[in-house]
């Protein structure tokens, strides 16, 4: 059986109430295997079944995610394989680091790649069921040869010390099934009924599975929705759900299409925009809640002015006679780097606000790094600034170098940067080093007096982190030359903020003058909320997969933003649009989509054409218009009510 559930239909309740329905009706729970992705998701399964049952039966029913029911499949026979029944598991953080000795050892280190890119192309090797000997066919690529090798050695040095990776967990129970039919029996007596959660998520491996422990009597029940399926770009394979029926021969096909999340006016839209994918289950949602208020589309004139309008129509909402608190509101974006300008736009508006499923845009390493620079430039006291960037990118000074730096300090009692100009301290080290040392030094001492003078301080950052070779040596920091680029968007992002700040500020702007708004507002105006949790959601798209909230944003609709360049030039249109789809269902109440006429891309302005998916909008559900128009005046007994609020809100605490 097939339950497409489409969003807000109540998946979970459905896998539940099944479960409890097949013990009540005589099925043995030791029976009933249920599997889903996460320890959350398996966690509130197990606690809602505890809801419905007796404790010894809930106790009785094995519901896990692919990887613990594997590992306890393997904990029992993994000697079948020839494999150690002590096995550990190796976490992400000790696989990184075998790979990177191993990369050292085969001379890989300087390929582009980082240990976690080599790591993410060997998972994908091994879900494709492929070994390292699998890779050296007669038309391998150089690169594909060294991945290879690379693999092999892992491989060996993970097993010799008896540990598995996670995609091992997978592929061992696997290989245990088709190379013993007997054990593989005995598993499909004790499970007789399956039951998988999120289905449309499953890869390769995870559907052989499953295949394989159905066997011919085919006893499963998956629950998924293809139009929710947007993690392809990691080995989900959409095609899966698509091919239910095609895999399990008779299978029935159930849609859950009511929704008990959204309005109609909000379902409808979704509906019209997912119709557009050409492969896909049909089905419609609908509504009970009513018809709701129209969908908002509002062009801003920059991606400023669209930043401002999210803060302020928050504020405005949240100020209206419905009394909404912070927690009904989400801003959801396609990419990271995004979040910049909405953090500071709410840290203007003294708005609390909570990042899920990423980092701060100004506490990320790269921007970091940049600021740091700045800092180091502008005030030669600045030791920490200075010790951070002093081998970023690298320069041949090692621990060593660090250490005889500080001694010489304790020594002369100068600044850094001072000590690293003597003689006596350039002379212990590397030629190499001491002359990448002294190019680091006049790069300083040229960026102190570009920032001396009047002129664009904007275009002076950018030519400091271009000139100490921090840019170019992205690719040496983080090895991955897709890594390298991301950071370096964020980067930019960090050099647009200062653009802003000098066109704001005008003629009397310079670049002390952004360094202390950017302190102040990074240390001194974060505002965490003064309940737990009582502050608004930022989001990429996929990390708010599964929540809901009142009101929602999504910002930053425009081509090549959303849907992403990358995307469209990798004709992955489909997967966009069902990620679309899924920001569009995470409303209830109210959905509000922004673009920017212009938007800054690096330093300059540029021209933005909105995003396809508006275009595909119902036009009798949308109301389009600019930022001014969108937020009316309040009318004056609910502006007083609205800034009493605010001021209780933000009154000193009183506890103690």
């Amino acid at each position: 059986m097939l339950v497409l559930a489409g969003a807000g239909t109540g998946k979970t309740r459905v896998i539940t109430v099944r479960i409890a329905h097949l013990v009540r009706s005589g099925v043995r729970p030791e029976h009933i295997l249920a599997v889903t992705f996460t320890n959350k998701a398996a966690r509130e399964m197990r606690d809602r079944v505890r809801e419905l049952l007796d404790a010894d039966a809930a106790g009785r029913i094995t519901i896990g995610t692919f990887h613990a029911v594997c590992a306890r499949v393997l904990r029992r026979h993994i000697d079948y394989l020839g494999l150690s029944t002590r096995f550990g598991i190796a976490a992400q953080g000790y696989q990184v680091g075998l790979i990177q000795a191993l990369a050292g050892e085969l001379g890989l280190r300087d390929m582009g790649r980082t240990p976690k890119d080599w790591l993410r192309e060997i998972s994908a090797r091994k879900n494709a069921l492929l070994q390292p000997d699998d890779l050296r066919t007669a038309d391998a690529s150089p690169e594909e040869l060294r991945l290879a090798d690379l693999y092999e050695s892992y491989e060996k040095r993970l097993h010799g010390m008896d540990l598995l990776d996670f995609d091992d967990l997978l592929v061992l129970v696997l290989r245990l099934w088709q190379e013993h039919p007997r054990l593989l029996n005995a598993y499909r007596q004790q499970y007789r009924f399956l039951l998988v959660d999120e289905y449309q998520d499953t890869n390769a491996v995870q559907f052989k599975l499953l295949a394989a422990l159905a066997g011919d009597r085919a006893n499963i029940c998956a629950v998924g929705d293809d139009d929710q399926s947007i993690y392809g770009w990691r080995g989900a394979d959409v095609g899966n759900i698509l091919r239910f029926e095609e895999s399990f021969p008779g299978a029935r096909v159930i849609r859950l299409e009511q929704n008990y999340r959204s309005t109609t006016t909000i379902l409808q839209a979704a509906n019209q925009v997912i119709a557009a994918n050409p492969r896909r289950h049909v089905k419609s949602l609908w509504s009970a809640r009513g018809e709701g208020e129209k969908v908002l589309v509002v062009q801003a004139e920059t991606e400023t002015a669209e930043a401002a309008f999210v803060a302020e129509s928050i504020l405005d909402r949240a100020g209206g006679a419905g009394g909404r608190v912070w927690t009904d509101f989400a801003v959801l974006f396609r990419s990271n780097h995004q979040s910049r300008l909405l953090e500071h736009a709410f840290r203007q508006q003294r708005i609390p606000y909570r990042m899920v499923g990423g980092q701060s845009f100004y506490q990320r390493r790269e921007v970091l790094d940049a600021v740091s620079y700045v800092f180091a430039a502008v005030n030669p006291a600045d030791d920490l600034s200075t010790l951070r960037i002093l081998n970023v990118p690298p320069r041949g000074l090692g621990d060593r170098a660090v250490e005889r730096l500080k001694y010489w300090q304790g020594v002369t009692g100068f600044p850094l940067q001072r000590v690293l100009a003597l003689a006596e301290y350039q002379a212990e080290l590397a030629p190499s080093a001491a002359t990448a040392l002294r190019e680091f030094l006049a790069v300083l001492d040229r960026a102190r007096r570009a920032f001396a003078g009047q002129g664009d301080f904007a275009r002076h950052i950018e030519a400091l982190l271009s000139e100490a070779g921090y840019l170019s040596g992205l690719v040496r920091i983080y090895r991955s030359r897709a890594d390298a680029l991301d950071r370096r968007e964020n980067i930019y992002e960090f050099i647009g903020a200062a653009a802003n700040h000098r066109e704001r500020r005008g003629p009397s702007a310079d670049i002390r003058g952004f360094l202390e708004e950017f302190a102040l507002m990074d240390d001194n105006d974060r505002i965490e909320g003064r309940k737990q949790g009582d502050a608004v959601i930022l989001s990429t798209v996929h990390a708010a997969k599964g929540l809901e909230f009142p009101v929602v944003y999504i910002t930053g609709l425009e081509q090549g933003l959303f849907p992403h360049r990358q995307a469209l030039e990798e004709h992955r249109l489909d997967e966009e649009r069902r990620l679309f789809y899924v920001a569009l269902t995470r409303a209830r109440d109210a959905l509000v989509l922004t673009w920017a006429r212009r938007r800054r891309v690096h330093r300059d302005l540029v021209r933005r054409r909105p995003s396809l998916f508006l275009d595909s909008l119902p036009a009798n559900l949308v109301e389009h218009c600019t930022p001014k128009e969108a937020i009316r005046p309040a009318p004056p007994e609910v502006a007083d009510e609205y800034v009493a609020r605010m001021r209780e809100m933000f009154a000193p605490s009183r506890d103690p």
